[in-house]
């Protein structure tokens, strides 16, 4: 077993001092649960082979779902025809998605924050967009749609309020499990970028990201080990290990939220 197999244990034990994340409380399973997560792998599959392959024939089973009011299928309908590069038909994914979310699909609310976010071939970026469908997201309980507006309200780094609103917001996503947001707390407060520095509170929040396999967290803590920083002592072997860790992290790297 190599150590980066057991950096997780390592890292744990040093966040005695962190803020400690959400505990999730999972829902008890409707009667008809087998038969719902069966229906929702296969609109995944058909949504990956519409996506990657252009499989039209998957498409137009989306759609049937879609249409038969499946709020799921829309969701991935949406998603796949928003990315196309026909103006005409990227507006009629944003129609599925909008539907979707309109019906109580928070997954498609995010959707379509990050369509207005990032842009797609044949939409255009619209901030204002994107902030008012993350939130709409239920952001106090939603991780995704927590960072992604602490991302926008950090655009205005500038603005003391601004940044005060985007570390709330990272905050939030953070004790709901972001990794991203973990890390982005890091850097606020290691640089003291709209916050005062906070050596102690960065390391905390590196360490928790560098727990969850965040590879430019996993940087940080081998940089303070290799100096000797805050929390950590110097240590030529244990920085070693934190960069073997980097290495594995990078080549299982998670996409973001």
């Amino acid at each position: 077993m190599s150590r980066a197999v057991t950096l997780l244990p390592v890292l744990l034990s040093l966040l005695t001092l962190s803020v400690p994340a959400t505990r999730a409380v999972a829902a008890a399973p409707e009667p008809d649960a087998p038969v719902a997560t069966n229906r929702a792998a296969q609109i995944d599959r058909w949504r990956v082979h519409a996506d990657a392959g252009r499989d039209e024939q998957a498409l137009q089973s989306l759609l049937i779902y879609a249409r038969q009011g499946d709020s799921r299928a829309a969701r991935a309908a949406g998603s796949v025809l928003s990315r196309r590069t026909e103006r005409t038909v990227a507006l009629d994914g944003l129609r599925w998605l909008e539907r979707a979310a309109v019906a109580g699909d928070v997954e498609a609310a995010v959707e379509l924050g990050r369509v207005f976010l990032f842009g797609r071939p044949a939409i255009e970026v619209d901030l204002p967009k994107a902030k008012a469908w993350f939130e709409r997201a239920n952001p106090t309980a939603n991780g995704i749609a927590a960072y992604y507006l602490g991302v926008i309200a950090m655009r205005r780094s500038d603005d003391a309020s601004a940044v005060k609103t985007a570390l709330t917001h990272f905050e939030i996503a953070a004790n709901l499990g972001v990794s991203d947001a973990m890390y982005r707390l890091g850097n606020v407060y290691a640089l003291g970028v709209g916050a005062e520095p906070n050596p102690q509170l960065a390391m905390r929040w590196y360490l928790r990201a560098a727990a969850s396999e965040h590879p430019l967290a996993i940087q940080e803590i081998a940089q303070a080990y290799a100096r000797g920083d805050t929390l950590l002592p110097q240590s030529d072997f244990q920085s070693s290990v934190m960069r073997e860790a980097m290495s594995h992290a990078l080549r299982h790297a998670k996409s973001l939220p």
